[in-house]
Order: structure tokens, then C-alpha cells, then sequence
């Protein structure tokens, strides 16, 4: 089948996670580029409800390696970016704004879809520009900890740190899951579902075997399972509540 096919999308289609960077700073005015990109994301009626902390000082980036379970590309890489859900700026500055509404799930859904948008769009900037990246969902593990540290205020929220730099490996690719086990039409079927992960989990356990020397060879439902299992992270939620989040009347009706 032809792939229609741009540099764009040749980048895109290339990616993979970078967990060793070359001894060499990213230039600030690149810095301020990849930033740039991420302002122009789409975002829900321009509220533009996410902070980026840009992490140097040593003290702060070792708050982040532990609770992140001591990933040490946290420390490594030359550019290490801390993603925030931000609902303080509507909390202070948007006249007449109750602070329950700012409680509703939505606004924390807004809060993290912005985020989530902006943080592409910086990582699709970095890889063109011969970046490689990886993104670190472990400093949820204490969230409260990273908010300590980080001063974060009300209605702020840390959902994700991102590591760049210039790559000093190139894994393989994951494979992918299918994609009409991804793409639906018209509606949600799961008709051949069954078959396709099964598939898909004989190409994981291939993959997985390669890539370790035999050592591993999970499938991905059971290397999934067991993410999904060991990553919990129950105190998520209080975290939440105690940042203004998840309180409004909408949760109670």
C-alpha cells in the first residue's frame, strides 16, 4: 500500500524513546524554540491551562530522580522540562470565577489535554531538530513531594516530566498495536479484536525477546497487566483533592 509520505511525517513515523544523551547543551535559543512550539498547540478556548518548569539546579532535578524510582536520565539529560496541569492563572486573574467551578472534573480534563498538546508538539520540535526524548511518569509517584519542592500553588498539578537531549543511542522501535484495533468507523467494534492482539502479542513477545537476549518475552497484555499492577498510585487522587481538583458539585450530583 502507498504511505503518503513529508519530512514531517517521516519524523513522526521515526520515533522512539532516548534514554542516553550525548555530553552537549542544547543552545537556549533552541530552548526557546521547542517552548515556542508548544505555546502554538491547540488549546481549549486559548485558557492555556499548563505550566513548564524548566528543571536546572541540581537540588530540584534530585527530587525528581527519586521520586521518579531513580531513572538517572533525570539527572543526565541536558534539558529535563516538568509538565503542569495550571489552573491558578483563571483562579487569580478571570474575574468572578468561582472556585468551585475551577473543582469541576472538566477543568482538570482542559488542564491536562492543553498540557499533554503542548508537550507534543515540543517533543515532534526537538526530534526535528535531531533530539531524542523521553517522557517520565514516574514523578507521580509522590506527587506531593514534587509539589513541595516545586512550590507548586492551588489548582497546579504535576502530570510528567520530559528528558531531552542529543541521542547517545538508537533503540529499536516498539511495534505498535494494529490499527484497526485503534480505528473505528462509526462506532466502537471489537469484532476483530480477539485475533489482532493476539497477533500483536506474539510481535511484543518477539520483540521483548530480542531486545533482552531471551530474558524477556512478555506479551503486551502481560507486560501491561503488570504496569498496570505495579503502578497504581493511589494517593493520585488525594493529591488531587488537595490541590483544589476534583471538588466541584459536578462529582456529587
Amino acid at each position: 500500500m502507498d504511505v503518503f509520505t513529508n519530512e514531517t511525517i517521516e519524523t513522526m513515523l521515526q520515533h522512539r524513546s532516548v534514554r542516553k544523551y550525548l555530553p552537549k547543551e542544547i543552545p537556549p535559543q533552541l530552548v526557546d524554540t521547542l517552548i515556542r512550539c508548544g505555546q502554538m498547540s491547540a488549546s481549549s478556548s486559548l485558557v492555556q491551562a499548563y505550566t513548564i518548569i524548566q528543571v536546572k539546579d541540581p537540588a530540584q532535578r534530585n527530587v525528581l530522580f527519586e521520586v521518579s524510582g531513580k531513572q538517572k536520565w533525570v539527572l543526565s539529560a541536558p534539558l529535563l522540562l516538568l509538565f503542569c496541569c495550571d489552573q491558578n492563572r483563571a483562579n487569580k486573574y478571570y474575574p468572578g470565577v468561582d472556585k468551585q467551578v475551577l473543582g469541576f472534573a472538566e477543568q482538570l480534563l482542559i488542564g491536562v489535554i492543553d498540557t499533554a498538546l503542548a508537550a507534543q508538539n515540543i517533543a515532534l520540535a526537538a526530534e526535528s531538530s535531531g533530539l531524542g526524548l523521553t517522557f517520565v511518569g514516574g514523578i507521580r509517584n509522590d506527587t506531593e513531594e514534587i509539589i513541595q519542592a516545586y512550590q507548586l500553588p492551588q489548582f497546579v498539578y504535576p502530570l510528567f516530566a520530559m528528558c531531552i537531549g542529543y541521542p547517545d543511542e538508537k533503540n529499536e522501535q516498539k511495534p505498535r498495536l494494529p490499527m484497526p484495533v485503534i480505528l473505528k468507523q462509526d462506532r466502537y467494534t471489537e469484532d476483530e479484536d480477539p485475533e489482532l492482539i493476539k497477533e500483536y502479542d506474539h510481535t511484543t513477545c518477539q520483540y521483548y525477546s530480542n531486545r533482552t537476549s531471551g530474558a524477556q518475552n512478555d506479551s503486551w497484555c502481560e507486560h501491561s497487566a503488570q504496569l498496570l499492577l505495579a503502578k497504581t498510585r493511589p494517593n493520585v487522587g488525594k493529591s488531587l483533592r488537595n490541590q483544589g481538583f476534583l471538588q466541584g458539585d459536578d462529582l456529587r450530583s
